[in-house]
């Protein structure tokens, strides 16, 4: 499924399948609702700015590339990753505090070159049963923000 240089109030498990590939490009999103979906296939969201994103219990298993976007809220991923192939987090703004918790990523997840306004705790590690699990590693490069906070009320 493409959506491009579209403006769309809401994407969501009714107006996907999720049994095909899905690329957004150069898209204006208001909120974008992947709670609890598990995707077949490869997820590619570049050049898009969101204002509301929502990736709670979503599994990438095909893998996710994430590249220049602007995410204007906070993001929680909570129960998250189970991905057989890679996860690209490059090159994104997110205003909000991006939140990981108990993900288990089963192959690698590179987090390069992004701007954390709002910090993020991916590499935070402070509940034993319920840290992010990285299988194949990870690799965090170049970004500004702190990746191991806790968020801030």
């Amino acid at each position: 499924m493409k959506f491009e240089n579209q403006i769309i109030q809401k994407i969501d498990s009714g107006s996907i399948d999720v049994s095909c590939p899905i690329y957004l490009s150069n898209c204006i999103i208001d909120t974008l609702d992947f709670v609890g979906i598990e995707f077949e296939k490869e997820v590619i969201i570049r050049r898009c700015i969101i204002t509301n994103m929502d990736i709670y219990s979503s599994w990438f298993s095909k893998g996710l590339i994430f590249v220049e976007n602007l995410v204007l809220s906070d993001i929680d991923y909570e129960m998250g990753g189970h991905n057989k192939k890679e996860i690209i987090i490059e090159q994104n703004i997110f205003k909000g505090f991006f939140s990981f918790f108990d993900c288990c990523f089963e192959k690698e997840i590179v987090i390069r070159n992004n701007i954390f306004t709002g910090n993020s705790d991916l590499l935070l590690q402070e509940n034993k049963g319920f840290d992010n699990i990285f299988e194949n590693g990870y690799i965090v490069e170049n970004n500004i923000g702190r990746l191991d906070m806790l968020r801030l009320l």
